[in-house]
C-alpha cells in the first residue's frame, strides 16, 4: 500500500519515513518500482570522476546503537581526521528520526536502513546507496536460559523491534521458511527496551532485539538463545546475513570518485579500530560523549557485525526486501 501525497516533495518524502517507522507501510512499493531503474539507487564507481580538493564540514547522521559503530573512528578522531579533505561531524540521532533527516536533505552522509533508504530514494531522495554496514545484529532473547529452535516457537508471542523494517524481514523469512508464520503471534515494539518490559511482564514469551541491547540485557536478567543472522542463513542457504544500517550519500558527493575512495577506506579502517581490544574497552565512553544513550560492551561488538558490505549479494538481499514489503 502506497500513500498518494498531492503537495510537496519534502512532505511527501517525510511522510513516507513516518509510515516506514510507525506503521511499517512505507516499505510498500508498487511492484512496478523494481525495474531497471532499481540499479540506479546504487553507487557506481565507473558514473564517479576524480575530483578531489574538498574542504569544509559535512554532516553524518546516524541512529543510536549499533550503526553507530561504523563511524567510531571518525568520532575519536574527530580533530584530525579529514575525509578527501572533508571533516566530518557525526550526529548520533534517536533511531525514529533518522529517516526524517534523509527525506529532508539534511545530512550529506546518512547510516539507516536499508530498506527504508532505499525506499526514499525510489521516492525521489536525492542520494546513492553505498554499502552495509552491518550484516544482522539481531538475536532473540528470553527470560529463561537455553538456545530456542525454530520449532520451539509454535504456538508462542514473540516480540519484536523493526516493524516494515529489517528486522520484520529477517523474522517472517524465518518464520515462513519452517512453516511458522501461522502459528506465532508476532508483536511490534518500538524498541528493545519495549521487548524487555514485555518479557518481564510475560505477555510475550521471547523477543528479538538488536546488539548491543541483546549483551547489554545479560544484566538484566535476559539470555541470548537464538542468533537470527544464523537462522535466517540456514532458511535462505546463504551465508551472508541480511544488510541493515547502511550508508547513503548525497548524489554530488556520490560522483567525487575521490571522496568515495576516501570514504570506502576510512569505513574499512573503522573495522580495525572497533575491533581492537582497547578501543572496544573504551567503546560506551566514546560514542556517549559524542551523544549516543546505549552501552556498547566489549563482547557485543563482534557480534553487530560491522563491515563495509558491497557487490551483487547486497544488491540482491536490498531487493528481496523491498519485494517483500511491497507484497505484504
Amino acid at each position: 500500500m502506497k500513500k498518494v501525497l498531492k503537495t510537496t516533495l519534502a512532505v511527501l518524502l517525510v511522510a513516507a519515513l513516518i509510515a516506514a517507522f510507525a506503521v511499517g507501510l512505507a516499505a510498500c512499493n508498487d511492484k512496478g518500482e523494481q525495474g531497471s531503474d532499481f540499479d540506479s539507487v546504487f553507487y557506481d564507481a565507473s558514473a564517479a570522476s576524480e575530483k578531489g580538493g574538498g574542504s569544509g564540514t559535512l554532516e553524518l547522521y546516524v541512529p543510536d546503537g549499533a550503526p553507530a559503530l561504523a563511524v567510531a573512528k571518525l568520532i575519536a578522531e574527530k580533530d584530525t581526521l579529514t575525509v578527501a579533505g572533508y571533516k566530518i561531524e557525526v550526529n548520533i540521532v534517536p533511531a525514529n528520526q533518522i529517516g526524517a533527516h534523509m527525506a529532508k536533505g539534511d545530512g550529506d552522509i546518512v547510516i539507516m536502513p536499508a530498506n527504508a533508504g532505499v525506499n526514499l530514494i525510489m521516492k525521489g531522495a536525492e542520494y546513492k546507496f553505498v554499502c552495509s554496514n552491518t550484516r544482522g545484529i539481531l538475536y532473540m532473547i528470553s527470560r529463561t536460559e537455553g538456545a530456542v529452535k525454530p520449532a520451539d516457537l509454535a504456538g508462542k508471542k514473540v516480540g519484536c523491534i523493526g516493524q516494515g523494517a529489517v528486522p520484520e524481514y529477517a523474522l517472517m523469512t524465518v518464520l515462513e521458511a519452517n512453516g511458522l508464520a501461522d502459528s506465532v503471534e508476532v508483536q511490534f515494539f518500538a524498541d528493545g527496551a519495549g521487548v524487555q518490559s514485555a518479557l518481564t511482564a510475560g505477555t510475550i514469551d521471547f523477543g528479538i532485539v538488536g546488539e548491543p541491547a541483546a549483551t547489554a540485557g545479560a544484566s538484566k536478567g535476559f539470555f541470548t538463545v537464538m542468533d537470527i543472522q544464523a537462522e535466517f542463513n540456514a532458511a535462505t542457504d546463504s551465508e551472508s546475513g541480511f544488510p541493515m544500517s547502511s550508508t547513503f550519500v548525497t548524489n554530488e558527493l556520490a560522483s567525487d570518485k575521490t571522496f568515495m575512495d576516501a570514504l570506502f577506506a576510512v569505513l574499512e579502517e573503522n573495522v580495525e579500530f572497533i575491533s581492537d581490544a582497547e578501543n572496544a574497552k573504551n567503546m560506551t565512553a566514546l560514542m556517549q560523549g559524542a551523544g549516543s544513550t546505549s552501552a556498547y560492551p566489549p563482547a557485543s561488538i563482534p557480534r553487530c557485525n560491522v563491515g563495509v558490505y558491497t557487490g551483487d549479494d547486497v544488491k540482491a538481499a536490498v531487493k528481496d526486501m523491498t519485494e517483500f514489503f511491497a507484497q505484504a
